[in-house]
């Protein structure tokens, strides 16, 4: 039976009510089910570069889709990211259907809402689509909410979800075969604050140092790609996630970041410099503050060796110059 008018607005309405991620994904997923005939949905998030791909955000059934022919739902994703569009696949008795979904204009497609239905007429998909859009738009709002209001990079708190989300990720991944860790594609995640940055408020006053946070907010913008994902953690520290990729493709990134630090003109104060401190994600490093207490070793000794440099937590550790750090709520009590 189609839907009415007021159980599309309803649905609009429980929409607009929600405000934490979880919420608005759990009410897509209940208004598709209630405005269309699609009897069993997912919600995957989805990132080229990390293995798997897809992870679930959210399913109206954990059985969901088990009894699909795996092949039949990988070659309907498949057809969905190559042509950037909704996608159906008709089955023996039923309808497979793929929805693309960004969550901000002018990206790559982050995630896929995959349907299945006995039969999905073109008004009924419509509503799917429309409802995906609501969707997008309002994770668009969420997003602007989670930004740094003076450098419009993302905030301490979606750093924190972004690296759980990844963590995860990782850990359902097969175990990598690729033995030599050195040409192995990993996340990485890259910590560095400005050297000295108390003496050029000191010197210059904040106004001036509020400019050096602007200007290296730009300057990051302007040297990582669209795929790496850039945070103001606080103060004059920043921290950068990057696509996967490998420990010289990450080394080259930072120093040339660095660079590009040391040739920007930043006025009265001539010279401004940063150190890094950097660390793979991995199996063996998943929890959120291992991480940070990892790159943030190795941002210490970048600083207590001369700054203006990066450090990376493994081949300091390699060469036996620091510790493997212990966060407090890995640490196991008995």
């Amino acid at each position: 039976m189609p839907a009415s008018s007021i159980q599309i607005l309803d649905s609009i309405v429980d929409f607009t009510a929600k405000t934490e991620v979880d919420a608005i994904t759990k009410s897509l997923l209940t208004s598709i089910l209630e405005l269309t005939p699609v009897s069993e949905v997912v919600l995957l998030d989805y990132c080229s570069g990390l293995n798997p791909p897809f992870m679930v955000l959210g399913t109206n059934d954990n059985s969901a889709f088990q009894q699909e022919n795996i092949e039949q739902v990988d070659a309907l994703l498949e057809d969905c990211l190559e042509s950037q569009e909704v996608t159906m696949h008709q089955a023996h008795d039923h309808t497979l259907v793929a929805v693309p979904i960004y969550y901000e204009k002018d990206e790559d497609i982050r995630g896929v809402l995959c349907g299945r239905a006995e039969q999905l007429n073109e008004e009924q998909l419509a509503m799917v689509s429309g409802l995906i859009h609501i969707y997008e738009n309002y994770q668009q709002i969420i997003m602007a909410s989670e930004r740094d209001s003076f450098t419009g990079l993302f905030n301490r708190k979606v750093l924190t979800k972004k690296l759980d989300l990844i963590s995860d990720r990782i850990a359902q991944a097969p175990a990598a075969m690729d033995s030599d860790l050195d040409q192995a594609s990993y996340p990485w995640i890259c910590i560095f604050d400005v050297d000295h940055f108390k003496q050029i408020n000191d010197n210059f006053g904040h106004v001036f140092g509020d400019e050096v946070i602007l200007l290296l907010a730009s300057l990051m913008r302007q040297t990582f790609s669209v795929e790496d994902t850039l945070f103001r953690y606080g103060g004059d520290e920043f921290v950068v996630l990057l696509h996967p990729c490998t420990r010289a493709m990450a080394e080259q990134k930072a120093n040339t970041f660095i660079a590009n630090v040391n040739a920007r003109d930043f006025g009265a104060a001539e010279t401004v410099t940063i150190s890094m401190g950097a660390t793979r994600i991995d199996k063996a490093h998943q929890s959120t503050s291992t991480l940070l207490g990892n790159a943030d070793q190795a941002l210490y000794h970048a600083k207590q060796n001369g700054r203006n440099q990066v450090a990376f937590y493994e081949r300091l550790l390699e060469s036996g110059i620091i510790k493997t750090f212990v966060a407090a709520d890995d640490v196991e009590l008995f």
